[in-house]
């Protein structure tokens, strides 16, 4: 079998990360494919994992008519020149360049990874409804735009949970001098958030969490972890220095064995206020067995049940989220308990074997390959 698949993403996002992991299921599942994105992180990343790449000519076909027209040529010979039984298309402008492409004969799958709603106009609805074979999501919210909003059938929309490296969570180990090296006491207990420091992501309000956290425990420590947007980590370091918390909270940067540092946690939290509909620092929690606290938001109350996998609170609220993570800090017992039921979930649920034969039956299912 061969696939192709198109995105336009130059940048690493959610949405390429999840066409990323199509990409790679379908290659362990035997198949032939071919990753066409424009020069960038996506294609660097699948040169990396050994896929056959190629470049999208366009350098900007969202906002220039000649370079998506470009990108429909290129396109149209691609798949002229190769026989290709499945064509997936991630992002909007890749969905209609795929469509006006021609795709000589095979059927068109559309990705959806990401949290933008798709516009519920005539166009859409007819992108959707009578182009595309099967559209494949990653949460039931954008299921939900997809049938009701463009009114698809439910029975060409299919949701597969992007999946993580669930062995690489697990098998992590900790490493000594991990603690020193962060800068936080060997004794300290460990409240770790793995994400851009972003507004989206709700670090100034996790900061205000901790002071209700530092009250109850006073040797907790906030690990910020995670490239920071403008202002950052600035804003929400200058926040905790007036909340009198400047030394329960430490921001690290990007580290590259989030794996170990994983091990070093007595609580992860995911403070989102929107978006996730991926959610993979949720996932990689959850692969790594850590006692978990996240806001409902996106994909995040489909991957934990609130009470048994981990525990929910509404975003936005710095009360409730603090606590929460004071609670399971004052309880390792349950604590650990809830980490347990979480990683058997990541097993059984967000593996890649798994997503692999999920993706393998629906696209069966829906007849997406001839």
């Amino acid at each position: 079998m061969r696939s192709l698949i198109v995105t336009d993403s130059r940048i690493w996002t959610a949405e390429a990360e999840y066409a990323m992991a199509v990409a790679c299921a379908e290659r362990d599942n035997g198949w032939e494919v071919t990753f066409a994105a424009p020069p960038g992180d996506a294609a660097l990343r699948a040169a990396a994992e050994g896929l056959n790449t190629v470049r999208l000519p366009g350098e900007d076909p969202v906002r220039s008519p000649a370079d998506f027209l470009a990108d429909v040529r290129f396109l149209s010979g691609l798949m002229r020149d190769r026989s290709h039984d499945v064509v997936h298309s991630s992002r909007s402008a890749p969905h209609l360049a795929c469509a006006l492409a021609g795709r000589e004969g095979a059927s068109l799958v559309h990705l959806r990874g990401g949290a933008r709603r798709p516009r519920a106009g005539p166009l859409n609805r007819f992108l959707y409804g009578r182009l595309t074979d099967l559209v494949i999501v990653s949460s039931e919210r954008i299921r939900d735009w997809v049938t009701t909003g463009l009114r698809v059938p439910s029975d060409r929309v299919r949701r597969l949970h992007a999946p993580v490296d669930v062995r690489r969570f697990a098998e992590a180990s900790r490493k000594p001098g991990t603690r020193l090296d962060i800068g936080v006491p060997a004794d300290a207990r460990l409240v770790v958030n793995v994400a851009r420091i972003a507004p989206i992501k709700g670090q100034h309000v996790l900061v205000r969490a901790m002071s209700r956290v530092v009250a109850d425990h006073p040797d907790a420590v906030l690990l910020l972890v995670g490239e920071a947007w403008s202002g950052e980590p600035e804003g929400v370091l200058g926040l905790a220095r007036a909340l009198g918390i400047e030394g329960a909270v430490v921001a690290t940067g990007a580290i590259d064995d989030v794996p170990a540092l994983l091990r070093e946690a007595d609580v992860c939290v995911s403070s989102s206020l929107g978006s996730e509909e991926n959610s993979r620092a949720v996932s990689e929690y959850m692969a790594a067995g850590r006692p978990l606290v996240a806001t409902r938001v996106g994909v995040v109350p489909e991957l934990v049940s609130d009470g048994e996998t981990g525990l929910l609170v509404e975003p936005g609220d710095p009360d409730r989220l603090g606590e929460a993570v004071s609670e399971l800090l004052g309880s390792p017992e349950r604590a650990s308990e809830l980490g347990v039921k979480a990683a058997r979930f990541a097993r059984s649920r967000l593996s890649g074997e798994a997503f692999a034969e999920g993706l393998d039956r629906a696209l069966a299912s829906a007849g997406a390959w001839r």
